[in-house]
């Protein structure tokens, strides 16, 4: 059976996104995935045992607004299962994600000036992959933007890219951001651009005849600049459906990169961030 789609829902501001986003996955990408809708109820230590009642009755609560939630937006044709997570945070969902090995966790990220959301420290701590939305719920995928830096999370970010854009006939637009150098003598400067140019789109040449993706609508290009301006703009430019990439480059080693998380914070369409 195909790895499941799991569902953060925590009844919040973006939870209508959340359950739209999945229910189009399981239709137009994952078809054979079932859909695990869970929410997590937020404890952070082992309550005592004169608080377990008060618990099994919020948790009655949550189930009966989970199904209110999910089975009027429900097509028949998907296999739904719903879970409410009772005992420490963390300890709770570690397992809970253990059990189902899930393909993608898909949640709702809104972020905070004063502190650090429950969405943003999941995406710091859970070495998996996940779909973040926000205002807008994925619906349609025409086309995808994937900026890669040739790291293992980059190309597997690209991986992922090729597949989805196969299975949903989209267009794929890949690219590069050279950093330039901002040398005094400008001749220098164009000089390293255009060598790292040739030597990535030499890079390029041999990755995709590694991965030969036939059948997919393809594009790669190069550009200069500062990388989380270079992708805002491409984004704007593009305008498209959904931004693929890796969790983070090539120096961080645990967590979510500084560009990734930039982006998280700044993009309104829905990012798949790649492990």
């Amino acid at each position: 059976m195909a790895k499941p789609i799991a569902l953060a829902i925590d009844f919040k501001k973006y939870t209508p996104q959340v359950v739209k986003t999945g229910f189009f996955l399981t239709q137009k990408v994952y078809q054979d995935s079932p859909l695990v809708f869970f929410h997590v109820i937020e404890q952070f230590f082992t309550p005592p045992a004169y608080l377990l009642p008060y618990l099994n009755v919020e948790k009655e609560r949550l189930e009966k607004a989970l199904n209110e939630l999910v089975d009027p937006m429900c097509p028949s044709d998907i296999t739904v299962e719903k879970r409410i997570l009772l005992g420490e945070f963390w300890s709770a969902l570690k397992n809970f994600l253990e059990e189902i090995d899930p393909e993608v966790v898909v949640l709702g990220y809104e972020p905070h000036v004063f502190k650090i959301p429950t969405a943003e420290k999941m995406l710091e701590r859970l070495e998996i992959n996940f779909l973040v939305v926000k205002e807008k719920p994925l619906e349609k995928i025409e086309k995808i933007l994937c900026p890669i830096d040739f790291s293992e999370k980059s190309i597997s970010a690209l991986k992922k890219a090729l597949f989805i854009a196969k299975k949903t006939d989209s267009e794929l637009k890949v690219f590069y951001v050279i950093n330039p150098l901002e040398l005094a003598d400008k001749s220098c400067d164009s000089r390293y651009i255009s060598e790292k140019e040739k030597e990535i789109k030499e890079r390029w040449e041999k990755l995709i005849s590694e991965l030969n993706p036939s059948g997919v609508n393809l594009s790669f290009e190069t550009s200069c600049g500062n990388r989380l301006d270079e992708i805002i703009r491409k984004i704007e430019d593009e305008k498209p459906d959904l931004l693929i990439l890796g969790r983070r480059g090539k120096v961080l080693k645990i967590g979510v990169g500084s560009v990734s998380k930039a982006l998280l914070k700044a993009s309104k369409i829905p990012i798949y961030l790649v492990n």
